[in-house]
């Protein structure tokens, strides 16, 4: 069970039911009132005091129907809650068919210790099959989790789960490539792989939360399989009221927060908004907020201190104690970056490998189909290859300037060049190996000019300043200025509202972003360009020495360390063995070459390097250098041999 989870939902006396299902006799299911559904449970023998059912095969229908109500595990006793199980096509023999819920995991979380989940009920391939829960309370809400596992080395047997006849809810299944996908009209469904699904990395877990039936009480999982799979275990758990109706929404300041918030039930009263440095042991500071008849509240957090992390959380009192939201971080700061993406699974839209054909978050295919894969890249592990397809990028920003930065490999197609139709601020054209960019008139049309050549065999960064109150933009080609001061193609254009782009075969497009960051400053002077810092390293734009730990940013990032992290620095540390020489101890990564220095004082003389430790590769450990004293004090310092390229980060 996640983190926040257990911050968010009250549990009462009745609210924890499980089952494990599995059909046959061979098979018990504690945690239910199904006896003849698992494998006999290890977890508690008092728990065959509840009662069976029977199963019972439809004459001439080929269905299953297996009926009986939810046991909450915490008191043996038998809920008002009724599950019917179907199960479409032949009847098939129970056999114990993956393990149990992994400790460690989600499905160990939920399931361990409380349930036998080592068996389950067989799907038939290419069947329908229906879970069926009635009695349920309009007026609660609740969480819905199920499991499904073959062994590792077992056959890939996905099963999808798919949330109907119910009036609201939130899909919580974590997403992972490979694993588990969430889609679906509303993200109804989740599917997930199967195979090796009961080991230690494993544990994946469909999860609902935040259900409500509508007026009838009853809700309905339909489970797909086309290759066969299993049902091993379900969770049905009531969920308190949440403090909020969504997520909170921030805009951030150099030293100030304003946070705006909805209140799910403001008929409760005031609420408490807490906040406090992020992973230390200071108290919390607290302001109340009285939300309005909509439920909306706002607080503005002044005198933040710039580039640390704040944690914050909403309270509400409720006769059953406080309840708590979900804990949010922000991190004062002129943010700068508006959108960005490198296309990634582990982005809050996570892109998974696959054909893109509808939209992802702000990504959509007009024509034809894009592709997310692993195979060639500009940065982080995934991009999106593209076909003959228009993909396009909706995003509105009423700022007067904006930078647009992507990574992109096109070798350009070779039809007559020409304007094309529609309304733009700027047009670029990927032409026979050149990048053409539309000097535009204003009305639109223009002429062509070229900016680049563009290599075959990697990715170029392409950059555009466009600012909309000029009606101008500039080019930038792997970060160096190319074509300045071009013109709109129409001039009506008066802010940004999407991108365009129009490929041909095989071209690769990494890394996008928009920022009111460019490349043509670097207004802390750290040797960092604004916006590589904002976008790249995680450092702030504004401060040399973002995380005030006395190394500036460039120094860090030459030595990999991170320059938002107070605890990741480069140093020297020095110490003295029994045996009385001096043991110089320095962090290394790999790629990176170190050398160590010393002097007798500071400020005079030079440093010389210590012999047998110039140029030493870096390995990831923690490398060593013992020296015998010679009586005199000495200065050391490391030093990176080799600093990273600004150019392509």
């Amino acid at each position: 069970m996640n983190r926040p989870l257990r911050q968010t939902i009250r549990l009462t006396k009745r609210c924890l039911l499980l089952s494990a299902l599995a059909l046959g006799q061979s098979a018990w299911a504690g945690w239910m009132a199904y006896n003849d559904f698992g494998a006999p449970s290890h977890r508690d023998n008092s728990i065959s005091r509840i009662g069976a059912t029977s199963a019972e095969l439809k004459a001439g229908t080929g269905t299953v129907e297996k009926t009986g109500k939810l046991v909450d595990f915490t008191t043996d006793e038998t809920s008002g809650v009724r599950l019917k199980l179907t199960v479409s096509g032949a009847p098939l023999d129970q056999a114990e068919i993956g393990g149990d819920a992994p400790v460690g995991t989600d499905a160990g979380a939920v399931f361990a210790d409380k349930v036998n989940a080592a068996g389950g009920t067989p799907l038939p391939a290419g069947k329908v099959h229906f879970i069926d829960l009635t009695g349920l309370d309009p007026a609660k809400r609740y969480e819905l989790v199920l499991f499904s596992s073959v062994p590792a080395g077992g056959e890939a047997r996905p099963v999808s789960f798919t949330l109907w006849d119910v009036s609201s809810f939130e899909n919580r299944s974590a997403a992972a490539p490979g694993r588990v996908t969430v889609n679906g009209q509303f993200f109804r469904t989740t599917k997930i792989e199967t195979a090796g699904n009961d080991g230690a990395a494993r544990g994946d877990v469909c999860r609902y939360e935040l259900i409500r039936t509508g007026n009838d009480g009853d809700l309905r999982v339909i489970l797909q399989s086309p290759s066969g799979g299993q049902l091993n275990a379900l969770m049905l758990r009531e969920q308190q009221q949440p403090v909020l109706a969504g997520k909170p929404v921030v805009a951030l300041g150099e030293d100030h927060a304003v946070i705006n918030g909805t209140i799910a039930d403001p008929a409760n009263g005031a609420v408490e908004l807490r906040w406090r440095e992020t992973g230390g042991d200071a108290a919390w500071q607290s302001t109340v907020l009285t939300p309005d008849a909509s439920g909306s509240v706002m607080a503005r957090l002044n005198s933040l201190q710039v580039f640390v992390e704040q944690e914050f959380v909403f309270v509400q009192r409720t006769a059953d104690g406080e309840i708590v939201s979900e804990t949010q971080t922000i991190r004062p700061q002129k943010l700068g970056v508006i959108y960005s993406t490198g296309f990634e699974p582990t982005e809050p839209v996570a892109f998974l490998p696959g054909a893109i054909t509808a939209q992802t978050g702000p990504w959509r295919m007009a024509k034809g189909s894009a592709e997310v894969q692993t195979g060639r890249v500009a940065h982080g592990g995934q991009a999106v290859r593209t076909g003959d397809c228009v993909i396009e990028m909706t995003f509105e920003n009423p700022e007067p300037v904006l930078w647009v930065d992507a990574f992109i490999q096109d070798p350009g197609v070779s039809l007559t060049r020409q304007i094309p139709e529609g309304k733009a601020s700027s047009v670029l054209l990927f032409h026979d190996g050149k990048l053409l960019a539309l000097d535009g008139n204003g009305s639109g049309g223009g002429t062509f000019v070229t900016a680049a050549e563009l290599p075959g065999d990697r990715f170029t960064r392409l950059t555009i300043r466009t600012d909309y109150e000029a009606k101008r933009f500039d080019v930038w080609v792997d970060g160096k200025p190319t074509l300045a001061k071009l013109g709109f193609k129409d001039n009506s254009v008066a802010r940004f509202h999407g991108a365009k782009r129009l490929a041909g075969a095989n071209s690769y497009l990494d890394d996008f972003s928009l920022s009111t960051w460019g490349l043509d400053r670097d207004s802390d002077g750290d040797g960092l360009v604004d916006l590589d810092e904002a976008k790249f390293y995680g450092s702030y734009p504004l401060l040399a020495d973002s995380d005030r730990d006395g190394a500036s940013d460039a120094h860090e990032i030459a030595a990999k360390t991170h320059p938002a992290d107070p605890g990741s620095i480069f140093a020297v540390k020095i110490d003295a063995t029994a045996g009385g020489k001096t043991k110089l101890s320095i962090p290394t990564l790999t790629g990176i070459e170190y050398t160590l220095q010393r002097r007798a004082a500071l400020g005079q003389g030079h440093w010389e390097t210590l012999p047998g430790f110039e140029n030493v590769p870096g390995d990831g450990s923690v490398q060593s250098f013992l020296e015998t004293p010679d009586g005199r004090n000495y200065f050391y310092r490391g030093v990176i041999v080799n600093r990273l390229n600004a150019v392509n980060p």
